[in-house]
């Protein structure tokens, strides 16, 4: 892997009218369409309208134009969902719910949906790569639902679950539809509609997770 230039030499050489933003968003759709392997960066330049030379004061390796490009389309998103947990103080089906109806539709309707597909797809061929991803969103979003949940249980508000396997199916639930959006959900007769679907989501999970009140 390249070395990238000391951090202040490379914002002196960096063109001004350059907006990062645009070689990710390049480099994005090159990865969906073409996969990670089959992009070259010289690909990304072009898409982006830019020279070679002036991705590479940016971006030093293909690598970093993919963890640049998850910063961007999901870990903030997270740090939304981090936030909003650290904040409340109410019910945590009430949370969830607003969490799920907020940030999940919003992930699905931009193209940033497209990289759990993608991290499958380049697994095997790039093991540090998944890795790294599976740890920093994976695993992350994965342990801020077992905390909803277990919040929820710790109150009486959820009856005692297996908050590490519940939060499992409920994130296999959202990331299964983000992989059929971009593979097989351009040939169902019947499209799905995100809010239609997350609804029915937390409609499973409040009532298989809910206590039973005493009359």
């Amino acid at each position: 892997m390249a070395s990238p230039a000391p951090q202040n030499e490379n914002r002196r050489s960096r063109p001004r009218e350059i907006d990062p933003q645009q070689l990710t968003a390049a480099a994005l759709e090159l990865f969906l369409e073409n996969g990670f392997a089959n992009t070259r960066m010289e690909d990304i330049a072009r898409r982006a309208g830019v020279s070679k030379g002036a991705l590479y004061l940016y971006f030093a390796t293909k690598d970093e134009l993919f963890r640049a490009v998850v910063q961007e389309g999901i870990v903030g998103l997270i740090e939304q969902a981090e936030a909003a947990f650290a904040a409340s103080t109410g019910s945590a089906r009430e949370l969830l719910a607003s969490l799920m109806r907020g940030i999940v539709p919003q992930f699905w309707d931009s193209p940033s949906s497209g990289i759990p597909k993608l991290v499958i797809a380049e697994a095997q061929s790039f093991p540090a790569l998944t890795a790294e991803y599976f740890e920093s969103i994976s695993l992350r979003t994965r342990k801020l639902m077992e905390k909803i949940l277990q919040r929820g249980v710790d109150r009486g508000e959820f009856r005692p679950l297996d908050v590490h396997c519940t939060a499992r199916a409920i994130l296999a639930a959202l990331d299964h539809q983000a992989i059929l959006q971009h593979s097989v959900a351009a040939h169902d007769p019947e499209p799905l509609e995100p809010e239609r679907y997350v609804d029915a989501v937390l409609d499973l999970v409040s009532h298989g997770a809910l206590a039973e009140r005493s009359s």
